[in-house]
């Protein structure tokens, strides 16, 4: 790989297997079921990311069983996830290295940011995050040192950085992050700011974890047609699933729009 002035954006994704996958919903839609959301959820995500075309090198962070196709193990293509989505041929595919979620993002932008100018860096676990929220992020980077796109219960969707004037201060930003707790949004701003790093902080998008938010993306998606058009293969998911139930008292909630 070669220096470019091209930003990154890049998708981290945990393989789509069954006992591993969306653990938390598993009691709601079995070890297969979750399987398959994980695998839905990653394709509307890489769709998205695809959808910036010529304007970004996209990347997808792998974690889990590789189920490999390729020479290479850590660069490989994921054997289950291009049976579900026709995007990944345009993903240079990496696995994912490190301990922790903190390690992990903090390899992911050392190497993204050795050859980018700028990276973002989003989930899989906010399917109703619009392609504009991307370009969004994009363009604050051109004048902030980071982006933060929050969720309600305190974790984030979305983190985006600069290349920053010196490499080693990436150590200090995901270290000691209560991860998978209502503080992983503050401890991880909070750094930010401590490091002298301006942050742009998005709008904020829900996440599908546990059983009561599976139900309020179900809801979302059978009411709102544009919720389905930001996630297409999730709404063919619950589908095929026959997941489909929804509150008759459920208010529709704030979607954000995709232009």
């Amino acid at each position: 790989m070669r220096k470019t002035l091209i930003p990154a954006v890049a998708v981290f994704a945990r393989a789509p297997v069954a006992g591993r996958a969306k653990t938390r919903l598993i009691s709601l839609l079995g070890a297969q079921g979750a399987a398959s959301l994980q695998a839905a959820l990653t394709s509307d995500a890489l769709r998205k990311v695809a959808g910036l075309k010529g304007r970004v090198r996209p990347y997808l962070f792998w974690a889990g069983n590789p189920l490999i196709l390729g020479r290479r193990q850590a660069e490989a293509t994921p054997r289950k996830l291009s049976r579900v989505t026709p995007h990944l041929s345009k993903f240079r595919v990496i696995r994912q290295q490190g301990q922790d979620l903190g390690e992990r993002l903090e390899n992911a932008f050392g190497r993204l940011l050795r050859f980018h100018p700028s990276g973002v860096i989003i989930g899989t676990d906010s399917p109703l995050v619009p392609v504009r929220i991307l370009r969004q992020a994009l363009r604050e980077l051109e004048v902030c040192g980071s982006v933060l796109g929050p969720c309600p219960d305190g974790g984030y969707y979305l983190i985006a950085l600069r290349r920053p004037v010196d490499p080693e201060s990436l150590r200090g930003i995901f270290r000691k992050v209560r991860w998978s707790t209502g503080f992983a949004f503050r401890d991880t701003l909070c750094k930010l700011l401590r490091l002298g790093l301006s942050c742009s902080v998005l709008e904020d998008c829900a996440d599908v974890d546990l059983p009561h938010d599976f139900q309020r993306l179900n809801e979302e998606l059978i009411r709102n047609r544009t919720a389905r058009r930001l996630a297409p293969a999730t709404w063919n998911f619950l589908k095929a699933s026959a997941v489909l139930c929804p509150s008759p008292v459920a208010k529709t909630s704030r979607v954000p729009r995709d232009n």
